[in-house]
């Protein structure tokens, strides 16, 4: 059952590519695999249950090989994985605006990406507070790419990556600086 679901992930993320995110209904799903709604409807309760299964395995397979281990500090963890993320993004059309219509399926997700930042230093709330930071600048950007022409990216000529790192650079300084100076629990400067 679990390989079959998997299977329909799959073919709905080929499917993404060609009809991109507007296109993309259950019927056409259906009719790729040859199966009617019913069978759709045994593994998803609902579309918006298959766009967070397939939002959640389109960044599963390219996260799963980041070992926070291989990096000496937080910084360069985090920075990959903000790249990591982009990419997955950006590999699919309309990648980016699946991801931000949907929801996480795992409650619990987010212990394992704050660690690292906790280990050094951060506050539990702080450290929240930077992976979504992180996590929504490279939605952000990546959302931003792939909705502009890409002839108005050359005509600027404008480097969307170059533009993404900068931006990146500028928010980790932003973190590290907060890691130094830790909030508690106020707004405002």
């Amino acid at each position: 059952m679990v390989v079959r679901r998997e299977g329909y992930i799959r073919a709905a993320l080929e499917l993404l590519d060609e009809v991109g995110l507007n296109g993309l209904t259950l019927r056409r799903l259906g009719d790729r695999l040859g199966v009617q709604g019913p069978a759709l409807y045994a593994h998803f309760r609902s579309k918006q249950e298959l766009l967070d299964q397939m939002a959640e395995a389109m960044l599963d397979d390219e996260l799963a090989r980041l070992d926070e281990a291989e990096y000496d500090e937080w910084s360069a963890w985090l920075s990959e994985r903000a790249r990591v993320i982009r990419r997955a993004l950006l590999s699919y059309r309309d990648g980016a605006r699946l991801h931000a219509g949907s929801r996480p399926t795992d409650g619990s997700a987010m212990l394992p990406l704050i660690k690292p930042l906790v280990a050094a230093g951060f506050s539990e709330q702080d450290a929240v507070q930077a992976v979504l930071s992180v996590s929504r600048y490279t939605l952000g950007c990546a959302i931003d790419e792939q909705q502009r022409p890409p002839e108005e990216t050359t005509e600027h000529g404008e480097d969307p990556e170059a533009s993404f790192e900068f931006g990146l650079r500028a928010l980790i300084g932003g973190l590290r600086r907060a890691a130094e100076n830790p909030t508690d629990g106020t707004r405002g400067p």
